[in-house]
């Protein structure tokens, strides 16, 4: 093949190339979508799915219910990406949804729980959560202690050390005040605290937390 053909050959891969949606900002992506961008749509699941799936656990558990739960946020986010208003804002609005069909869930079911193991009574992978918390033993002591903090407070602590969410994210996610969502997580991290004394690996774990910081 002469140089020329080579050269017309790569200029029309390039030219039937798709566009790369998954360089997109998020903002960029939600305009797509509104436009009708299908792919732009899987683009925003293959970013966020995993993110959402935690919050739907951290409401849930490990629950039969949860795919169908994060199938539930994109369907909504899909209907409604036209009323985003802030499409920087993605990440938060996803929580904000997964929260609100978690705790109508809750709320269906009247679960009073929130850490169930599998039906085998073991913890899945625990490569479906991040950062640290990788480590298994972490999970079932961390798993252990939060079990029994109310709703909303546990809610918080995973909107902020687990989504890493900023607290003015974290605010309006709950519908309370940064005030409020401050207080919550930092009662949630002296709650932990008290309680991991008997758990080394999750007091090492808040060690890390943001330097210490209950917030």
């Amino acid at each position: 093949m002469s140089s020329v053909s080579a050269e017309t050959t790569t200029q029309r891969r390039l030219h039937v190339a798709p566009f790369p949606h998954e360089r997109l900002g998020d903002a960029e992506l939600v305009q797509a979508v509104v436009r009708g961008d299908t792919e732009a749509a899987g683009v925003v699941w293959d970013r966020y799915s995993e993110q959402v799936r935690t919050v739907v656990r951290s409401a849930l558990g490990f629950d039969s219910a949860t795919e169908d739960l994060v199938q539930e946020v994109f369907i909504s986010f899909v209907s409604c990406a036209a009323d985003i208003r802030d499409g920087n804002s993605l990440r938060a609005f996803l929580a904000g949804v997964a929260i609100r069909k978690s705790l109508v869930e809750l709320r269906r079911r009247r679960v009073r729980r929130w850490v169930s193991l599998s039906a085998t009574g073991e913890l899945p992978d625990s490569s479906v959560l991040a950062g640290d918390f990788s480590s298994r033993e972490v999970l079932r002591g961390l798993y252990r202690i939060l079990e029994t903090i109310p709703d909303r407070r546990r809610l918080a602590f995973v909107l902020r050390h687990v989504q890493d969410l900023e607290l003015s994210e974290v605010s309006a996610v709950l519908g309370i005040s940064v005030s409020t969502a401050k207080r919550e997580i930092a009662r949630a991290v002296e709650t932990i605290r008290i309680r991991a004394k008997n758990e080394p690996a999750v007091a090492q774990y808040l060690q890390g937390l943001q330097g210490g910081s209950n917030v």
